[in-house]
């Protein structure tokens, strides 16, 4: 099993009892014992082979490839979020306007506002009472009829287009 122990012999413990070391008669001295060679050599220089380039270079590039890609998403994502944030600040910013101009509107369209336009800027003034004249209206709406026309051909005209009409033409 193991290439350095080939023997049977078990441990000898008579070795620790004095300082020296004990020897068995048949074995003979450590400068004469030559080491067993290892069952299993090594070799110095290992040479690995890392298998096909191209698969590698494949790799490699595709996983450059996809890092890239990976980084421009995150990129156009960054600058789109900017965007998007610019948009709503004006988006904000045009609404605050809106109500103000709301506010404004709604204060110039006051009944003092008006009449306050209409004297000043227009010297428009109050009616005062003898400026009041009353009309009169008849009591009964008059209403005055067409002639009808009489005409053969023209009442034939009238019946045709009618029924012209009728028909969906």
């Amino acid at each position: 099993m193991y290439a350095y122990n080939r023997s049977d012999v078990a441990y000898d413990l008579s070795r620790f009892d004095t300082g020296e070391p004990a020897r068995r008669p048949e074995e003979k001295p450590a400068e004469a014992v030559k080491p067993a060679e290892p069952a299993i050599k090594m070799h110095k220089v290992s040479i690995a082979k890392t298998g096909n380039w191209f698969k590698t270079v494949f790799f490699v590039a595709f996983a450059a490839l996809l890092a890239f890609a990976i980084i421009n998403s995150k990129a156009v994502i960054s600058e789109i979020s900017t965007e998007i944030s610019t948009q709503n600040a004006l988006l904000e910013e045009a609404k605050s306007e809106n109500a103000n101009l709301q506010s404004r509107l709604d204060n110039m369209v006051t009944l003092s506002k008006v009449e306050e336009i209409a004297v000043g800027e227009l010297g428009l003034q109050k009616t005062a009472k003898n400026q009041v004249h009353y009309i009169s209206i008849y009591d009964r709406t008059m209403v005055q009829a067409a002639q009808s026309e009489t005409n053969v051909f023209v009442s034939l005209k009238n019946w045709l287009d009618g029924a012209m009409e009728y028909l969906g033409f």
